[in-house]
């Protein structure tokens, strides 16, 4: 242990109570416990818990927050700390409700579950049912074991306390539903007034309600770090971000979402003593860089594939844009996906790119979509676009201008778009330079560009999962999409803007026609040859 951890050694020779000799106590499993003795004086009825936890353990256990993420790589002692505070929770609640799951059972079966069982004394259970996966204790404490794998099946819960393991794997609509059956007054005391008599609020219907003065529900979020919701919803929205070990992220936090219910703690595997002294080594050995920061070092800015890794720290507040700064839009076409407008504004004298608006909707016709961009860009003043706003290059202008395109409807309307980029790969690199140089901010009010960010992957090789691809997985990037178009349209350095005249509808006014239709056909000869080519024929 470390000198800090000296002043709470213990010796568990004897009982404290009548001072015989303590023995190992008989564990729900039959076996004896891992942590738990006993008295061997049969009259005396005394059990000790003799875990001792670590400075990292034993903050988590101080942490008065309702809401806590326990976070960390392997072996760093996750799951004995969350076990060790549902210990806390069970002896301070009697006729309590704790709920312990993960997205599958065999999560909890084999982790959790199977720890308890080999550790808590029998004598503690009153009754129990393994084909209803729950424990019932002495003081009328419940603890149910359940799959979160179906939310609508946690909606009858009057929870004191729960537990979800392996939490990135769950679906967010899992933490938003257990928060909301977090609500059993087991987990309190009721204040009392001068008399001794118990306080009530009333409602407009003069129902009572108790007035709580403790309150000690408790919801733990255990997972390994990950780039989904546990970041978004738990690590940057918390009231108090705890660091155990050398972890290196810097969590650019908003100080008007954090939440004084939620805290974080992230550990690195280094920070539990008892490992073997060769286990980061060990571990380290062939592993790719974002495996050892996520598992090893318990960072969130490296999780497995992102494309992405490091653009929310870069989401800012929402703040008025100046007038004098140029403007970019894009637009991403879908009928039964997302139709996607992103706005974006030019911050020279910074070298910033400030994505500041998005109108995301579906199922709409190319006149309501007209609608949508001329109310979008309603704020932008007179010759003030760096650009013509930007599409689709599937949609834009093509080879045969006997074929009316997508751009050619929204021309009927007054807007003339130009394509995006088609190359992927040149996109990503571009986005992610003008990410790690500091170029990128992103207001928190871009909500969809936000989401598809945080979760935005590469493929894995099929026939090898933990093999990642170069190409990210399709589907969800209506709004990265406008995101790396507009960037595709900017200099290596965004205060080295070259720009036209260009008004509200996208026209350059300083192009004849025949400029235009000849800048038309070079968008379309030089767009990469896989790309131009589908089913035979060309987009």
């Amino acid at each position: 242990m470390t000198q800090n951890n000296t002043q709470y050694r213990r010796v568990f020779d004897y009982c404290p109570r009548c001072r015989s000799a303590l023995i190992p106590a008989v564990s729900i499993s039959g076996l004896p416990s891992e942590y738990w003795l006993m008295c061997s004086n049969s009259s005396c009825n005394t059990y000790v818990n003799t875990y001792v936890p670590q400075d990292h353990q034993r903050a988590f256990h101080e942490d008065g927050h309702l809401l806590t993420g326990n976070f960390g790589g392997y072996g760093s002692g996750k799951t004995l700390t969350s076990r060790e505070e549902f210990y806390k929770h069970l002896f301070l609640t009697p006729n309590g409700l704790t709920l312990i799951g993960a997205n599958v059972s065999s999560q909890y079966e084999q982790t959790i579950k199977k720890d308890i069982e080999n550790d808590l004394p029998a004598e503690f259970v009153k009754a129990s049912s393994a084909l209803k996966a729950y424990y019932d204790f002495k003081n009328g404490h419940r603890v149910l074991f359940r799959p979160f794998d179906d939310v609508n099946k946690l909606r009858s819960y009057n929870l004191t306390s729960f537990v979800i393991l392996e939490a990135s794997e769950c679906k967010p609509e899992v933490l938003t539903q257990l928060k909301t059956r977090l609500r059993n007054t087991a987990a309190g005391l009721q204040a009392l007034d001068q008399d001794g008599n118990p306080v009530f609020k009333y409602t407009v219907n003069h129902q009572a309600i108790p007035v709580m003065e403790a309150d000690w529900r408790r919801g733990i979020i255990e997972s390994n770090p990950d780039s989904g919701f546990i970041r978004t919803d738990v690590v940057m929205v918390a009231d108090q971000i705890y660091k155990h070990g050398e972890v290196n992220d810097l969590f650019k936090q908003l100080e008007d979402s954090k939440d004084p219910q939620i805290s974080a703690h992230i550990s690195t595997s280094a920070v539990n003593e008892y490992l073997p002294a060769n286990f980061i080594a060990t571990n380290s050995k062939g592993k790719a860089t974002w495996w050892i920061q996520k598992y090893l070092f318990g960072s969130f800015q490296y999780a497995a594939g992102l494309v992405y890794p490091n653009v929310i720290n870069y989401v800012v507040g929402d703040a008025d844009i100046p007038k004098h700064w140029k403007r970019v839009v894009a637009f991403d076409y879908g009928l039964a996906d997302l139709s996607v407008f992103l706005f974006a504004a030019i911050d020279e004298e910074n070298s910033k790119v400030v994505f500041y608006k998005e109108i995301a909707t579906n199922d709409k016709s190319i006149a309501e979509l007209a609608k949508l961009y001329f109310e979008g860009i309603k704020d932008i003043p007179s010759g003030g676009m760096f650009t013509a706003p930007i599409i689709d290059p599937k949609s834009g202008p093509q080879r045969d201008y006997n074929k009316k395109n997508l751009s050619d409807h929204f021309l009927d309307y007054g807007i003339a778009f130009q394509s995006g980029a088609i190359n992927k790969d040149a996109r990503i690199f571009r986005a992610n330079t003008y990410i790690e140089l500091g170029y990128v901010r992103i207001h928190q009010s871009c909500t969809t560009l936000i989401n598809e960010l945080r979760d935005y992957k590469f493929k894995t090789d099929r026939s090898d999962e933990n093999v990642l691809t170069s190409k990210p997985k399709d589907g969800n990037d209506h709004a990265i999409s406008a995101f790396e178009w507009i960037l595709m349209k900017l200099p290596a350095n965004p205060k080295d803007l070259i720009y036209g005249v260009y008004n509200k509808q996208g026209q350059d006014l300083t192009k004849t026609e025949s400029e235009k239709r000849e800048q038309e056909y070079a968008n379309w000869i030089f767009q990469d040859e896989e790309d131009q080519i589908k089913e035979g024929g060309y987009y």
